[in-house]
């Protein structure tokens, strides 16, 4: 044991990045070259460390275990600090975590024993922690993938002296009247500018889904997103097939037919890059949303503040100040050009002011907007919202009519340039108990193109929404017959992006929170001659966890019925109809008609076949 080598820092070096590839990549499709940097900087950084504090303590194993201390405390920093900062700040955190290194420091020299149990210890723990993540992160890059939308037939490839195309999303750009009514701003000088330089605006446009992925997935592919909710199902919160259509979407696909060179932005949002585009356009610093997320887990922050005056925001600054400048510069390329950028703002972090001063984000505007958080004043954080969004507003705007400009400018002939929210702003707080009344903020967007003038095909109106913005195209454009579909809107929430609600129908939403929020009262059908539970309460929330897996579902009481049944149980349509026949003789209350139900091995492995009963809505909760 004397002899035991010390790997337990190399090994800690790489497990929170794995751990944080192998929670998302479930998620979304982060491909494992993204992993090198992140890996290579932090082995680099522990070797260096180590090398350093070898002499200090006259012992590797002395060393090693000050090593992965620190890193333990490093790799934490940001997950307690998202947890419990925005209450405390960041100098209680700082202090802890120097007592603790402190400590650790002391032990590591005064203690004569040479560590050589601890350091066995440390060895397999950090060796277990790296092989679970290794395995929890290898599935899902096996999956099979969601197909790519097909382009529509080209029918005049190669054919030059089509217009250049610019696809411009300004991330949760609100539509006029909505900025007027809910955020008191006047934006009626750039809509009036717009105009004067051609624009169509579409003064009652609406997002078709009301999050990023779901939203470009949709208008870049000129379609809804039914098929995708239904290949991956309503509790699915896997964005891979949106990011699949947004890599390889149709419209792209039906350009490069004709001709056209594929001209992206770098967004920070790994689902926007569109990385396979024939001219990528990104600052030298830029970095990725598996880096960015890293680094926010980390005290990383905190060391570019303090070594380098660079933050987070100073790094999202620059690339959302890069866009616009670099922008006009696609018209020099080989025509024609399709640019595809969406800018992150006015969309928070709110690190403008009206004039482009650097502002510092609050700690509670990240990219999610919304983000419940129980540590702030939850009025002061919506007014505090929609401050910094107006600010930002402002001054995104400001760029953008600059950046019109010169595109204009630049052009040898009239583009193509459509300005479009992805979405609307969300100074609500909670996703999960979205008040319906607030749709109206998410599901209003800025909309204006400027377009060939049609001699036939559809006509423009001012409530199209983004689902038909490449139809229009396509047809003023090159003369193709997509027909244009009904305008629909989309509410989901981003632990359920696939479950969708009418947003013109505010009331089934509702309707669904209050099932989802009311307590389920259980009837239970059992195999004759089962035993009785010892807890049926703690069987109870096993069951409800098993039909509702990831939910915080509450139990208000459970019954339970002995039947005759096969092997497998009883079906849920005999169940019903046993339930309803025990109504009839008056064995079992009446709990209603509106119930979920589950089939199959229960908790205790025993088949069960369960009827999940839930209060009927109250008439006085839909609005």
């Amino acid at each position: 044991m004397k002899r035991t080598l010390p790997f337990h820092p190399l090994l800690f070096a790489v497990a929170p990045i794995l751990f944080l590839y192998s929670h998302n990549v479930a998620k979304l499709p982060i491909s494992p070259a993204e992993l090198l940097l992140p890996l290579a900087v932090s082995l680099g950084a522990t070797v260096i460390l180590w090398l350093v504090l070898c002499p200090l303590f006259r012992s590797v194993r002395r060393a090693a275990l000050v090593v992965s201390l620190f890193l333990v405390l490093f790799f934490l920093y940001g997950h307690v600090f998202n947890a419990v900062g925005a209450k405390t700040g960041h100098a209680p955190l700082l202090a802890a975590s120097a007592v603790i290194i402190a400590c650790g420091v002391v032990l590591a020299v005064r203690r004569r024993s040479g560590f050589s149990g601890l350091t066995v210890l440390l060895n397999l723990v950090s060796t277990a922690l790296v092989a679970i993540n290794l395995v929890a992160g290898v599935p899902p890059l096996l999956r099979p993938r969601m197909p790519a939308s097909e382009s529509p037939e080209a029918s005049l490839p190669g054919t030059k002296g089509f217009p250049d195309i610019y696809y411009i999303i300004l991330d949760s750009y609100a539509r006029q009247d909505v900025l007027e009514r809910i955020y008191h701003y006047d934006n009626s000088d750039f809509t009036d500018y717009l105009r004067s330089k051609g624009f169509l605006v579409a003064s009652r446009s609406r997002p078709n889904y009301a999050q990023t992925y779901l939203s470009l997935a949709s208008s870049l592919n000129m379609t809804y997103l039914d098929s995708v909710a239904q290949e991956v199902g309503p509790e699915s919160d896997d964005h891979s097939p949106l990011l699949g259509m947004i890599a390889h979407n149709r419209v792209v696909g039906f350009l490069r037919q004709h001709g056209y060179t594929i001209v992206s932005f770098a967004s920070g949002y790994t689902g926007t890059e569109l990385a396979d585009a024939d001219v990528h356009f990104a600052p030298r610093w830029a970095l990725g949303e598996f880096e960015n997320v890293l680094i926010s887990t980390t005290a990383l922050p905190l060391f570019l503040k303090l070594a380098f005056r660079q933050s987070e925001d100073d790094l999202e600054r620059q690339r959302v100040l890069y866009a616009f400048e670099r922008l006009p510069d696609a018209a020099r390329l080989r025509p024609p050009v399709f640019v595809f950028c969406h800018v992150v703002a006015p969309h928070p972090p709110f690190i403008f002011g009206p004039n482009g001063e650097k502002v510092n984000s609050k700690d509670f505007y990240t990219f999610i907007e919304g983000s419940p958080s129980g540590n702030v004043d939850e009025q002061k954080v919506r007014e505090d919202f929609i401050e910094g969004y107006c600010n930002q507003l402002a001054f995104v705007t400001l760029k953008t009519r600059e950046t019109v400009d010169r595109i204009l400018a630049r052009s040898s002939r009239p583009p193509v340039i459509i300005l479009q929210g992805d979405h609307g702003p969300g100074s609500f707080r909670n996703w999960d108990e979205l008040d319906p009344g607030q749709l109206a903020e998410r599901m209003a967007i800025l909309n204006a193109y400027t377009l060939p003038q049609a001699s036939s095909g559809p006509a423009w109106y001012d409530s199209i929404s983004p689902v038909n913005t490449f139809r229009m195209v396509l047809d003023r454009v090159f003369g193709e017959t997509l027909p244009l579909l009904p305008d629909k809107s989309w509410f989901s929430t981003f632990k359920r992006p696939f479950r969708f609600f009418d947003a013109d129908h505010p009331e089934t939403y509702e309707a669904a929170r209050y099932k989802r929020a009311a307590p389920l009262t259980i009837l239970a059908f059992r195999p004759a001659g089962t035993p009785a539970l010892a807890n049926p309460g703690r069987y109870a929330r096993k069951l409800a966890g098993l039909r509702y897996p990831g939910e915080a579902r509450r139990v208000a009481g459970i019954r339970f019925r002995q039947v005759r049944a096969g092997p497998e149980g009883l079906s849920v349509q005999s169940a019903y109809q046993a339930y309803r026949d025990a109504v009839k003789s008056g064995d079992v209350p009446d709990l209603g008609t509106e119930c979920d139900s589950f089939a199959g091995r229960g908790p205790d492995r025993v088949p069960v076949t369960a009827l999940f009963f839930y209060p009927p809505t109250p008439p006085d909760s839909v609005r």
